[in-house]
């Protein structure tokens, strides 16, 4: 695969495989759509992708342990302009050859280095796109493990007119079960409530009409969901959405497909069996037979009817209502005899209106439709009549006939809002005294009328005048008209209105009072833009206001920057952002447990006294840290907590105390105080596990002395010869003569079992393991014997403190690496 347009992974992969003909369907029970809880994620939340050459400069990315990967550094070729996608995740894909290498929270540092804090890779003409249960590896950083190029929209694809692979899928976290199922090999559901799990495959039932009026795109979607289907790999906040290429595409395609989405991604159904058509659980076709000769045909019967799909009986509703009008901010203001106030209805779903629906109103007043009809909103002005008045304008009365959504269901008005947010005052009184007497004026003579002059063809004026905000409105998962509580990682859509169509160039925001931050997502060529504002950990607010208007870059189509006096700062409704997280009180739990050391592959290998493991300990869910939680080990050491807090991976180092040993590392007891979820719940460690992968051996000792390799300058280094024990347990004094070939020895009584007798040129020196002492600071004990070591000539004596013990190999060796036994430095 060396071009984008060219579906990756094998033919046989699920992704590149239909739905079988007869396959069972199970309906879900989506949630209504609001206009903005179906939608694409792009831009942000979702990948940029490169395609690399050999001529691209390797750059050489490092990240921590993870997903079934070793902590480390990989060199991957990427083009020049390759870089994580806007947004926190930061999510880049590189194909490189044959693999498509995918990355989280990428950033490009340099030309030829790079970070990521979080790594996987997956062929792409050999794999199939999904992760590895076991081994536990990853093909992708999708909660489900697979590959993000898995389902995901490509421009270059997408324009050739088709899209033959299933697509991905990302559910409102409220949508998503706990477990994993089909190919997924993690899962991070974890809704009690939820319709489906990650990694399941859904799809649209045949013989499904297409929705009216969608995009082109929105109907190659639709097509992809029929035939192939999508697979849930991941959860979002407040939204389900497919995934679109963060570096293709313009705001138009995207705008439309968001608004495709809410009729589209509800009519996705469970999918599941089937043995015929080319299904993922076909059969593989068998080898053509010889024909027969032919019979002669039977007279073919009449076809029958197909049976129609399960009609649409979901009615439309009202989701809420806003005010506006000269005099009227945030809906509040008061209008008199002879103003229009502008009425706006938010439905659930696309209608069309045939008629002239109506409001009444509590002044007496009735607003007429003006527009709207084939979209979610409706737009009627109420012209303010002498002698109507209200303190504060409401709905009374819903005259909707003639207003249907695309099934023909007739609108529910129960429950439906009636109250605009705001305080709109409805003031007809004549504010100048009727009975005050007028003064007549003269008439004047008329004059002789002047004949009139050609008329000139007028010109066409420019347009010079601002465009101007004229309502702000807010929606998220829970509010309801504006009103209700949203919390630290919750997404709220701000929705801001304007006189007339704008033009986007840039990245508009706005400032919020909770601290926060909404950032632009869509509307470019519309009247209203789309603003998402994800709630961050300490943000709070009484009542969520726009303390700023940060629109540079758009204007209307003169090119006219918005005029921001008098704009609107409050949403209808009271918002409320709460600093604290959400009522989850779901423990997370630990996932698995993963060992990472030099020297070591796939958790396999021997560690000594002195070496550091790296313990990467996974939960189902972002922990946060605040102490200094530890592992207690079986080789009777600690691992102690270094890093990870606010991801899903928590990493403890472990350093080889000596005398620890264990056959197979394992974790004896998770010591977790202070590690919770974002909701402050503590981890459940019921049948958390313990054992990292593979067998990773603790050996007490740091090395051998018999295997110790000694380096010297000199060209005559002999190999070692050892010196037999003597039978007594005196201890000698060591020759103060110059030493020879033969006059260097040392008896150590019942410890010379350890000597080793060393040759170095034409002189010889005895080195004496002893015992292991208890450190750098212990003084010799009455029972210690202090040998003295005279060595070459160029050296000074070393003393060696060694306590009197029973010798043991363990405590040689440990004698060999303490730093305390050194030897002196050589004279000057």
């Amino acid at each position: 695969m060396s071009t984008l347009d060219t579906r990756p992974f094998t033919a046989s992969s699920s992704w590149n495989t239909e739905v079988a003909n007869d396959a069972t369907f199970t309906k879900l029970n989506w949630p209504t759509s609001t206009g903005y809880n179906y939608s694409v994620a792009w831009n942000s939340y979702s990948p940029s992708v490169y395609v690399a050459s050999s001529s691209d400069p390797l750059v050489q990315v490092t990240y921590p342990p993870g997903w079934g990967y070793p902590g480390g550094t990989i060199s991957v070729h990427m083009p020049a302009a390759a870089d994580g996608a806007a947004g926190t995740d930061g999510e880049l894909i590189v194909i490189d050859g044959d693999v498509a290498y995918n990355f989280w929270q990428f950033n490009r540092t340099s030309a030829t280095t790079g970070s990521a804090a979080s790594f996987a890779s997956e062929n792409i003409v050999t794999g199939d796109g999904w992760g590895s249960k076991s081994p536990f590896l990853a093909a992708g950083i999708t909660a489900a493990g697979a590959s993000q190029l898995g389902g995901l929209l490509v421009k270059a694809e997408t324009d050739d007119g088709v899209i033959d692979h299933a697509l991905q899928l990302a559910v409102d976290f409220s949508l998503a079960k706990p477990g994993a199922v089909g190919q997924a090999i993690n899962s991070d559901g974890s809704s009690a409530s939820g319709i489906v799990q990650e990694g399941q495959h859904l799809a649209i039932p045949p013989g499904t009409p297409m929705p009216a009026g969608l995009s082109p795109l929105g109907q190659q979607v639709f097509k992809a969901m029929q035939q192939y289907g999508a697979y849930v790999i991941d959860v979002a906040g407040g939204t389900t959405n497919i995934r679109a290429q963060a570096n293709a595409y313009d705001d138009a395609t995207m705008t439309a497909l968001w608004h495709d989405m809410g009729n589209i991604t509800p009519l996705l159904q469970g999918v599941s069996g089937g043995t015929s058509g080319s299904g993922s659980t076909g059969t593989s076709p068998t080898n053509p037979t010889t024909p027969t000769d032919p019979t002669t045909p039977t007279d073919p019967t009449t076809p029958t009817a197909p049976t129609a799909p399960a009609a649409d009986t979901t009615a439309p509703s009202v989701q809420w209502v806003a005010a506006n009008g000269p005099g009227v901010t945030n809906g509040t203001g008061t209008v008199k005899a002879g103003d229009t106030v502008h009425l706006t209805l938010k439905l659930s779903e696309v209608v069309n209106v045939s008629g002239t629906p109506t409001l009444s109103l509590n002044s007496n007043g009735t607003a007429t439709y003006v527009s709207g009809s084939g979209s979610d909103t409706l737009q009627f002005d109420y012209k303010v009549a002498a002698g109507e008045n209200a303190a504060d304008l409401e709905i009374s009365g819903y005259n909707l006939s003639g207003v249907k959504d695309q099934a023909g269901n007739a609108i529910n008005v129960s429950g439906a809002p009636h109250q605009p947010g705001g305080t709109l005052v409805i003031n007809t009184q004549a504010s100048v005294d009727p009975t005050a007497p007028v003064t007549p004026t003269t008439p004047v003579n008329p004059t002789t009328p002047v004949a009139p002059t050609t008329p000139v063809a007028p010109t066409t004026p420019a347009d010079t005048t601002a465009p101007k905000v004229q309502w702000i409105a807010a929606n998220a998962a829970g509010l309801s008209n504006g009103n209700g509580t949203v919390r630290a990682g919750d997404t709220v859509h701000l929705s801001v209105n304007f006189n007339e169509a704008m033009t986007v160039n840039g990245s508009p925001t706005l400032s919020l009072n909770s601290s926060g931050t909404a950032k632009y997502v869509g509307g470019s060529g519309t009247n209203t833009l789309q603003f998402d504002y994800t709630v961050g950990a300490g943000q709070k607010a009484s009542d969520l206001a726009v303390t700023g208007y940060n629109l540079g870059g758009v204007t209307d189509k003169a090119g006219n920057a918005v005029n921001l006096t008098g704009a609107p700062l409050q949403p209808a409704g009271t918002l409320v952002v709460s600093a604290t997280s959400s009522a989850d009180t779901t423990k997370p739990k630990v996932q698995w447990i993963a060992a990472n050391a030099d020297g070591l592959s796939n958790g396999n290998g021997t560690v000594r006294a002195g070496d550091t493991v790296h313990l990467s300990v996974n939960f189902n869910e972002a922990m946060t840290v605040n102490g200094s939680p530890t592992l207690s080990l079986n080789s009777n050491g600690t691992a102690k907590y270094v890093g990870g807090s606010g991801t899903n991976t928590l990493q403890f180092d472990y350093t080889v105390g000596a005398g620890q040993n264990a056959s197979d590392l394992a974790v004896t007891r998770y010591n977790l105080g202070g590690v919770t979820d974002k909701a402050g719940n503590t981890v459940n460690l019921s049948g958390a596990p313990l054992q990292p992968a593979g067998t990773l051996a603790v050996s007490a000792t740091s090395f051998s002395p018999q295997t110790a390799t000694l380096t010297s300058s000199a060209t005559d280094l002999a190999a070692p010869a050892t010196v037999a024990p003597a039978a007594d347990t005196s201890v000698s004094s060591l020759s103060s003569a110059s030493p020879t070939t033969s006059d260097t020895s040392l008896v150590t009584g019942s410890q010379a079992n350890s000597l080793t007798d060393l040759a170095f040129g034409s002189r010889k020196t005895v080195g004496f393991p002893g015992f292991q002492d208890t450190g750098a600071s212990a003084a010799p004990s009455d029972s210690s014997v202090t040998p003295k070591l005279a060595l070459l000539s160029q050296y000074s004596a070393s003393s060696f403190a060694t306590p009197a013990a029973t010798s043991t190999a363990g405590q040689t060796q440990g004698w060999w690496g303490n730093a305390a036994q050194t030897l002196a430095k050589p004279h000057a």
